[in-house]
């Protein structure tokens, strides 16, 4: 997929909600797009364990006819996208921002169409990334996230692990964590809390990143 449409539309296309048929469309097609990823990856998988060359052919043929659907339902993506100009300027702005890509952008167009009418708070709860207390009496527990959406979820997790690497704000963030003790795990859920609300002030703002106004 490619990210061609970054200054398009006019910032004023964000403030008329996506049209309900276009993004029911939208979450189809990326559903039916994570499901043939996961079948390309068992297949992969199912490769490499493979020995008998007749059985090696029939996979490669069916990765084949795998990687020419996706390619298929990320062009329509695309397509959906670029038509509606509510998700056009939407997706810009998701993917002004460094460390989150492409991919990582249509799944939260897909699975958070509350996103920029939220509070941060509630953004961190919708993808289940709030710390949740076990405490039991005087008992402090440690803090867990659970819930959420899945989908949504997992790809917050890509784009964190990126973000981590590539955005120097919350590189710079994960670093800290961890130096003050904080399990890379741990560190890397609380980007994943940056990010949900970095995305979810921009698209309230209805502005890109700026790395001095982000």
């Amino acid at each position: 997929m490619h990210a061609c449409w970054r200054c398009w539309p006019p910032c004023s296309s964000l403030k008329k909600a996506p049209p309900p048929a276009a993004l029911e469309n939208l979450q189809e097609i990326a559903r039916g797009r994570e499901a043939f990823v996961a079948q390309r990856t068992a297949l992969l998988n199912q490769l490499g364990a493979a020995k008998a060359t007749c059985l090696k052919q029939a996979i490669r043929r069916q990765l084949k006819t795998v990687e020419s659907a996706i390619d298929r339902l990320e062009t329509e993506i695309e397509c959906i996208i670029q038509a509606e100009p509510s998700l056009a300027r939407r997706f810009a702005i998701l993917t002004s921002i460094p460390g989150l890509g492409t991919i990582a952008a249509v799944t939260l167009l897909a699975n958070f169409p509350e996103l920029g009418s939220c509070t941060g708070k509630q953004a961190a709860m919708i993808a289940g990334l709030a710390p949740i207390a076990c405490d039991s009496g005087e008992t402090k527990g440690e803090r867990r996230i659970k819930g959420g959406r899945a989908g949504l979820r997992t790809g917050l997790y890509m784009a964190a692990l990126s973000a981590a690497r590539f955005n120097a704000d919350l590189k710079r963030f994960y670093a800290r964590l961890v130096a003050n003790g904080k399990r890379p795990k741990v560190a890397l859920t609380a980007v994943m809390r940056k990010l949900i609300a970095l995305a979810n002030t921009l698209i309230r703002e209805d502005r890109l990143w700026q790395p001095t106004h982000a």
